[in-house]
């Protein structure tokens, strides 16, 4: 349920003090994000341009919730733009990473709620808008590959534990382990994703180590949550015994760390590097069901595949009639999904994307695209997300 009557309000000066996190994301009055949930106001001059500027809506847990001392997804009381809180929560997890690495003055307790508050809120916006979220998947690259791929993995992650119908418990142990799986790995990914010559004995090794290291780190950080320190150890593990640091097979690997794993084959292939572009999804499908049953949990592709769709939000497409387009929606039909012109057929940009039904002949989807066609576009936009409105007295 999203509530529908909120109003963003201006900030007052006791809301906000140096070397404090700030409680809740700041927004100038056109809907950019100022500054993220948690970020740390530094300066004097950082702090007068927000209370001048920025406005606020507090998110809410439901009150059921509360009382039963459950964590629940977000409940948003004020308009959302997916992408630009997709952003946020890569901006929050890559904080909490440099928090990590600083292994000291952690609270108790501290990376534990830091990661269930991303968790929560992931949730929420997947739940507000799960097609503008899958298509931040495949659009958004605002952050490096080590910040943005836990938080892909984990909405796609999010996205299978709806169709499964998981137990909110395990699915937040689940979405941690999805955000913090590679830790180990932080620093030495930027290296990796840039070297072009085959990974040498002694890189294979800091490879094969991370899952274990990545848990150990967690553990000193006081994560004592079992099932997300298990699946962080048994995230790169396969149903054939092909995977690390165990070798363990299908029979040793609980669902989650199937889903896991899958999400995370899936977006590490979706995603460019410096050293190749993106594998395109029609590939990435052929690939995964080539794969079925030995690297990847064959139940869970199916229904992987299924969930998405021949053509997923955020895929660029190519129309009968020439224009290039952006799907935007799935619908029942995975072959007739809801998409957004971009392109007209003599190669002009339209002023504003245009939408198509794709179960019209002349609108229906010729192929899929490749990086080289693609238009540099606002994702907000091709969903039609507005900036947010605020009433008078809140403008400054």
């Amino acid at each position: 349920m999203i509530m529908k009557d909120f109003e963003l309000s201006s900030i007052a000066p006791v809301d906000l003090k140096i070397n404090e996190p700030v409680p809740w994301p700041v927004y100038d009055e056109f809907g950019k994000l100022l500054m993220a949930k948690g970020s740390i106001i530094r300066t004097e001059r950082q702090r007068d341009i927000l209370i001048r500027v920025g406005l606020y809506a507090q998110e809410t847990v439901d009150d059921e919730s509360e009382k039963e001392g459950k964590l629940k997804p977000i409940i948003f009381n004020r308009p959302v733009n997916p992408f630009a809180e997709f952003d946020d929560i890569c901006l929050r997890l890559s904080e909490l990473f440099q928090l990590l690495e600083k292994k000291k003055d952690l609270q108790q307790d501290l990376i534990h709620k830091r990661i269930m508050d991303i968790v929560v809120y992931l949730q929420g916006l997947v739940a507000h808008d799960a097609d503008a979220m899958i298509g931040a998947v495949h659009l958004q690259d605002n952050f490096p590959y080590h910040v943005l791929h836990p938080v892909q993995s984990a909405v796609l992650c999010e996205i299978i534990a709806n169709r499964l119908g998981l137990e909110q418990e395990q699915r937040l142990s689940m979405l941690a382990a999805a955000l913090t799986c590679n830790i180990a790995m932080n620093s030495y990914q930027v290296k990796l994703h840039q070297q072009r010559q085959p990974l040498n004995d002694q890189q294979r090794g800091v490879i094969e180590k991370h899952p274990d290291i990545s848990a150990a780190i967690l553990q000193a950080a006081g994560v004592v949550d079992e099932l997300w320190l298990m699946l962080v150890r048994k995230h790169h593990e396969r149903p054939d015994g092909s995977g690390y640091p165990k070798r363990l097979k299908a029979e040793a690997l609980p669902i989650e760390a199937k889903i896991i794993a899958l999400a995370d084959v899936y977006c590490a292939m979706v995603t460019p590097r410096p050293y190749r572009q993106p594998v395109s999804y029609k590939e990435t499908l052929r690939e995964l069901f080539v794969q079925r049953g030995r690297t990847v949990d064959e139940r869970l592709t199916t229904v992987f595949v299924h969930e998405l769709g021949l053509y997923p939000p955020g895929v660029y497409v190519k129309l009968q009639n020439g224009e290039l387009a952006v799907v935007v929606g799935r619908t029942e039909s995975p072959k007739q999904p809801l998409v957004a012109s971009v392109r007209k057929p003599d190669g002009n940009v339209f002023l504003s994307p245009r939408r198509r039904n794709t179960e019209s002949e002349e609108f229906s989807i010729r192929a899929t695209c490749s990086e080289k066609d693609k238009v540099a576009v606002n994702p907000a936009i091709l969903w039609g997300i507005n900036a947010l409105q605020m009433g008078k007295k809140n403008r400054i």
